[in-house]
């Protein structure tokens, strides 16, 4: 499918993911008590007129989700209250994560940062193969899933190069899940709630990355425009010769 179709099909079936479940004035909202909202002081508001904002609402309808799934599974395998579940951020796995050198440093690459949100995207897809087979009772995994490959796909539309990202085969989607902790049921458990944690932490990640390059690209245009009219109003000085 040519790139522009293929863009047109993401930003539909973007939409319809969108609007399957989202409630305008919803809070969306933790057990823990958690700020999800990802606005305010937190990342600078970007301008709407911006088409790359279609990323928004699913990328917070994401976080959402993951967060309320998480918090379930906690509640339910653990036995425990939401409150307790920083007694556990010390087990952890070797996940995809977006460092500040990857997409805020001042000389970041904008290709090399949705290349990792791209990668990152696709690894913790696989991983949710986990968390659907460990913890079904939930039944939002397919969703969050479907969710997910959306994004990843609409990211890789914006690259330049989106070539650079090849999908992962099934050897690789094979080891990632041969990895992962599974010896005993707690095991399998406490491997079940750093994927669905950290996967929460990488869409944040994501959402700060991708609102700071869509503030990037409108910053640059707005300074060439500010630099052509400062240049065109000077005039050159004329010295009459004596």
């Amino acid at each position: 499918m040519p790139s522009t179709q293929r863009l047109g099909a993401l930003c539909v079936l973007l939409l319809l993911s969108v609007c399957a479940t989202h409630v305008t004035g919803a809070p969306c909202s933790s057990a823990g008590g958690e700020t999800l909202e990802i606005s305010g002081d937190e990342v600078p508001e970007a301008p709407r007129v911006s088409p790359t904002t279609k990323w928004e609402p699913l990328t917070n309808m994401l976080i959402c989700e993951v967060t309320r799934l998480r918090d379930q599974q906690f509640v339910e395998d653990f036995g425990e209250s939401v409150s307790n579940m920083t007694n556990y951020k010390d087990n952890t796995l070797e996940l995809p994560y977006i460092g500040e050198r990857d997409c805020s440093s001042s000389n970041f690459s904008k290709d090399n940062c949705l290349q990792r949100i791209s990668r990152g995207l696709q690894e913790h897809a696989v991983y949710l193969q986990f968390v659907e087979r460990e913890f079904p009772k939930s039944g939002k995994v397919p969703d969050i899933k479907f969710r997910t490959k959306i994004l990843a796909d609409y990211v890789m539309e914006v690259m330049k190069n989106p070539k650079r990202v090849q999908e992962l085969d099934s050897n690789t989607r094979e080891q990632l899940l041969g990895s992962l902790p599974s010896s005993s049921a707690w095991a399998r458990k406490m491997t079940v709630h750093v994927l669905l944690r950290d996967f929460r932490t990488f869409l944040i990640q994501t959402f700060r990355a991708l609102r700071h390059i869509e503030l990037r690209s409108w910053k640059r245009p707005t300074m060439k425009r500010i630099h052509k009219l400062e240049t065109s109003s000077i005039r050159p000085v004329v010295i009459n010769p004596q």
